[in-house]
């Protein structure tokens, strides 16, 4: 049996290669359900019965779709409904979605703006592009026919506390790709309305789409899917989305906090994992005091050093005595190759003379000893042309040896 896809599964490949091999590859359970999603579909669910009744002409008093909403919440809700956000509660999300729906009668009421065709209805095509095709499914949130303007308009109601932009719209899949599917049906849906209800914000956004871009959508579509049917490594993102997945007890991002959520004080600390995490935090902790007590002694080294050495020139010698080591000093009076901070200038002019010449591959990066290695074989008139690209460049050291 071929694979049947989804808007939702290609999300989830592109979010997470991990939550996609568990969800439909190795195909293991869900059981997480997380507020935010059960308000959702109760929402969808009140307003679904509510069309059925308006795609026959009858429009029920607000009191009714908010009574409706209310059996289904106390109907299907469980303790087992997840709520992410510590700060909020599951009576916060009821008055949300209650908000939604009260919002959404008044603008939209009395709800005759077009007739209803279809009402959250599962829909499966084909998607084709050339010799691709693959089987597709999604669900229509609502599907009217606009009789004043001769159009289909393509609803999807969303629930969700962010608000798409326009561009947003312009670049969503999933309504074209419903457009696609109605086409199979009616020739009329080649042109179409795409409208998002984002009923927190109790605001509509429309877009449409031209031919043109349907077809580019195929097209994508089926590239990632060819993505998707090659991908052999899945590997986990962790991304804000984790807190809204259903495997985080088995995910290798998440395994072994979730576990220790679960235990008490004394099991916690003395969980093998736990106990290497705080030594090794205790041992970099104590690198970054001590980085910070390095970096102050060897700027006290490099004001001794540059102390040492003027002490040197002024006396005229090379080695400094002291009573268990001495200090030797090494100074270098040398013609070199600039590098791109000293002089970009000179430094562009080399390499640019040395591609020139063809002599730039032998030294590659211009590589000071490399350069000095290579120029004693190069003809006399090369040499002497580099020789107006390089810099004098003096280095003083200082070396602490210790007597013998």
């Amino acid at each position: 049996m071929g694979t049947t896809y989804s808007i939702s599964r290609i999300g989830t490949f592109e979010s997470c290669r991990l939550q996609f091999k568990y969800a439909y590859i190795d195909r293991l359970p869900s059981e997480l359900e997380t507020i935010e999603a059960f308000m959702g579909s109760m929402v969808h669910e009140a307003l679904r019965e509510f069309y059925d009744l308006v795609k026959n002409r009858v429009a029920k008093p607000p009191e009714w779709l908010l009574a409706k909403y209310e059996e289904l919440w106390q109907k299907n809700f469980t303790d087992s409904i997840k709520v992410i956000k510590k700060d909020l509660k599951a009576e916060d999300y009821f008055r949300k979605g209650a908000t939604c729906l009260s919002d959404y009668y008044r603008e939209y009421h009395p709800f005759d703006q077009a007739k209803v065709v279809k009402n959250e209805e599962s829909i499966f095509f084909t998607l084709r592009h050339n010799e691709a095709q693959y089987s597709f499914r999604g669900i229509l949130d609502r599907l009217d026919w606009n009789d004043r303007e001769k159009i289909f308009e393509i609803h999807d109601y969303k629930t969700s506390g962010s608000l798409m932009t326009q561009e947003e719209a312009d670049q969503d899949r999933q309504l074209p790709l419903y457009q696609i599917a109605l086409q199979t049906r009616w020739p009329e849906a080649e042109r179409a309305k795409l409208i998002w209800h984002f009923l927190a914000f109790n605001k509509q956004i429309e877009s449409s789409r031209t031919e043109e871009q349907l077809a580019r959508l195929r097209q994508d579509l089926v590239v990632r899917i060819g993505e998707i049917e090659a991908c052999t490594d899945y590997p986990p993102n962790r991304s804000a989305l984790c807190e809204w997945c259903a495997y985080q007890d088995i995910c290798p991002e998440w395994k072994h906090p979730k576990a220790m959520e679960k235990l008490d004080v004394n099991e916690y600390r003395n969980d093998p994992g736990v106990v290497l995490v705080s030594k090794y935090a205790e041992l970099e902790n104590k690198r970054k005091d001590l980085r910070g007590e390095i970096a102050v002694i060897e700027a006290e080294e490099l004001k001794i050093e540059q102390a040492a050495v003027e002490f040197a020139e002024k006396e005229r010698i090379r080695v400094i005595d002291g009573p268990d080591h001495q200090l030797w000093i090494t100074i270098k009076d040398e013609v070199c190759a600039p590098t791109r901070k000293e002089n970009e200038h000179k430094w562009q002019g080399l390499r640019d003379y040395l591609i020139r010449e063809n002599k730039f591959v032998e030294v590659s990066t211009i590589n000071n000893s490399m350069l000095n290695a290579r120029i004693r074989n190069w003809p006399k008139e090369v040499s002497k042309q580099i020789e107006n690209f390089l810099i004098r460049r003096v280095s003083k050291e200082t070396s602490l040896k210790k007597k013998t």
